[in-house]
């Protein structure tokens, strides 16, 4: 018998050409899979660089509309909050600035242990705090909005023919509904002074055509300032020093003006940044829980800088910005004693005699501040380990930006910002 031969077109392959036939295929799958995985991960990274950026944005804004409303109702004036017990005078401003704020009770707020700065490589992260203060124009006593309340003179007290006040008494023109309980600020125009204090209670005097509100003067720990022009006087009372009496210096009255605090912080408490948001209610009784809210895991650091008008009666003057490096000016909050005397346009001398006068330099700086720079930087949730580099000593290296090559992107924006109601109580030499 014969054996018929195999036709060629029936040959199969042999096992060399399938190992092979499926090493390509599998080295054109892990390409394939590979392209993939680096698609999805650029995707979700650029995904996370755009919730960075739009944040900045929304950052951006909401400062925006703070600054702007900043000093509605009391300008530039210094604003006397109190005693920090047997200390100075706890002096802010309707913009106030601490300076790389620790919360560990160096700086202008108490110490806080739920924050924690920036550490290690990051430790240079450490944020500024900024601090907003107006008048509360939409606080409401039901359905009815509790205004600006007018001074009058106080004429059933002895000798209070020029006074506005008999001891812990403000006398007003009208009886103001709601104002009990609530933090307020006693603003007067020919001054720049703002005295700080709670309404603890509204009276109505039979005997004269207004009514007469009790206050306890300051709220930083309930003590009186050791300022003249907000500590308690008692009826007919002046002070012996030779200053002159705040509240009967001048004739042009004065307002009470409830007040709303806000301020804003990037807490490392975690280890990574949260930007986070206090908001300060004129309700004092009960004591409000002002807390620190989260706003966005993307802010990683916050810095602020205050510019001083040259000349103010110059539209286009020159803006001296505080802090700067060259020249050097420090943080205007850091202008104690006399560090900043020689900094203030057209000079600076005290004038204990004239309540109206700005008795620092930091004072005399602060009514001149037209502008407010701000720096956002924000970075992605995620971070690219392919990004990442190190030094020797497994330090991250910076880049161009001083920014740490630590995986992460970040956008920075810097704005200018004027605020619309901070020359009110402003100057003009």
């Amino acid at each position: 018998m014969k054996r018929r031969a195999s036709s060629p077109a029936l040959r199969g392959f042999t096992l060399l050409e399938l190992v092979v036939a499926s090493s390509l295929s599998l080295i054109v799958l892990a390409a394939a899979l590979w392209s993939a995985a680096e698609l999805q991960r650029r995707g979700t990274f650029e995904e996370s660089l755009m919730e960075a950026q739009n944040t900045l944005r929304a950052v951006r804004e909401m400062l925006v509309v703070e600054l702007q409303r900043a000093g509605m109702g009391v300008g530039s004036a210094r604003m006397v909050f109190g005693r920090q017990g047997a200390a100075a005078d706890d002096v802010r401003y309707a913009i106030n600035v601490s300076p790389e704020e620790r919360f560990d009770g160096t700086g202008a707020f108490p110490a806080d242990p739920t924050f924690a700065p920036p550490t290690g490589s990051y430790a240079d992260r450490i944020s500024d705090v900024l601090q907003v203060w107006s008048w509360d124009s939409e606080a409401m006593n039901g359905t009815n909005p509790i205004g600006m309340v007018p001074l009058t003179l106080c004429t059933h007290a002895a000798n209070a023919s020029d006074l506005y006040r008999s001891g812990n008494e403000l006398c007003a023109s009208t009886v103001p509904v709601g104002l009990r309980d609530r933090l307020v600020m006693v603003v007067k125009p020919e001054t720049r002074i703002a005295c700080v204090m709670r309404v603890t209670a509204v009276n109505q005097d039979a005997s004269a055509p207004y009514a007469r509100i009790v206050v306890s003067p300051g709220i930083t720990e309930g003590l009186a300032s050791n300022n003249n022009p907000c500590k308690s006087l008692a009826a007919g009372q002046r002070p012996n020093d030779g200053t002159q009496d705040y509240w009967g210096a001048d004739r042009s009255g004065g307002f009470i003006l409830l007040m709303r605090g806000s301020a804003f912080r990037v807490n490392w408490k975690t280890g990574t940044p949260v930007l986070e948001r206090r908001d300060i209610s004129s309700v004092v009784n009960p004591a409000p829980a002002a807390q620190w809210v989260t706003l966005s895991h993307d802010v990683e650091m916050i810095r602020l800088r205050l510019g001083v008008m040259e000349d103010l009666k110059l539209p286009k003057s020159p803006v001296l910005w505080f802090p700067n490096a060259a020249p050097l000016r420090p943080h205007l909050e850091q202008c104690t004693g006399t560090a900043c005397d020689l900094l203030v346009p057209g000079g600076w001398t005290a004038d204990p005699s004239n309540p109206s006068n700005a008795p620092t330099a930091r004072d005399a700086l602060m009514s001149r501040v037209r502008m407010v720079q701000v720096q956002v930087i924000t970075r992605t949730a995620r971070l690219d380990s392919s990004l990442i580099r190190k030094d020797a000593s497994g330090e991250y290296l910076r880049d161009a930006d001083n920014h740490p090559q630590d995986g992460y992107k970040r956008r920075s924006s810097t704005l200018e910002i004027m605020p619309r109601n901070f020359a009110l109580a402003g100057v003009l030499q």
